[in-house]
């Protein structure tokens, strides 16, 4: 990919990803997915626990309930599905059919220093 050629080829080579970060989003998913243009449709817990009034508790049932419903849309409408996951959660959410995920690096930071110092003969 030469210089007279880049602009072309980096939108031929765009991911465009939308995040649904709001209980509005969710409650409107069947008609979102039918946008064009859009390669993942990324539910974020964490913004929509807040929309939903649990700030900071994306364990709530209603946040995890409305995650679901958003995934199950996205997925059973074709399109590639999103959300956060963690070592607890992936493996559920990648047999649902969520092709997209993201994940916090602070748990494998601990677990790592952890693990080395374990070896270190600390604690």
């Amino acid at each position: 990919m030469g210089i007279s050629d880049y602009h072309r080829k980096a939108n031929e080579n765009t991911l465009v990803t939308i995040l649904l970060e709001d209980i509005i989003a969710i409650r409107n998913m069947k008609e979102i997915v039918k946008a064009d243009g859009i390669d993942v449709f990324y539910v974020a817990p964490g913004d929509l626990a807040q929309s939903m009034g649990h700030t900071g508790d994306v364990s709530h049932p209603e946040v995890l309930q409305a995650v679901e419903d958003g995934l199950g849309v996205i997925i059973d409408a074709g399109r590639v599905a999103g959300t956060l996951v963690n070592d607890d959660t992936v493996q559920g959410y990648i047999e649902r059919g969520v092709r997209c995920v993201g994940m916090a690096w602070q748990p494998w930071l601990a677990a790592g220093a952890t693990g080395f110092l374990r070896k270190m003969g600390g604690s």
